[in-house]
């Protein structure tokens, strides 16, 4: 296996509203997915970036490239 092994746990939501039953799915299927990138990627990737890379696999999120077409010449 890897030098890191990362389960991500439950967090205490008191306080909070129970999550929907689809949003409560999506968001497990996004957080093994990332652990399993930020597991495969030997260091390569920080857990923060494994999870924006796998919520734009998933489709959550749209590509952020940082660059305006309008500013380039």
């Amino acid at each position: 296996m890897t030098a890191h092994e990362f389960a991500p746990g439950r967090r205490s939501r008191r306080g909070r509203a129970p999550m929907p039953a689809e949003v409560q799915a999506v968001a497990d299927e996004l957080s093994r997915r990332a652990a399993q990138m930020w597991a495969e990627s030997d260091g390569e990737l920080s857990i923060a970036e494994a999870v924006e890379l796998a919520a734009f696999r998933m489709g959550v999120e749209t590509p952020q490239t940082g660059m305006d077409s309008a500013g380039e010449s």
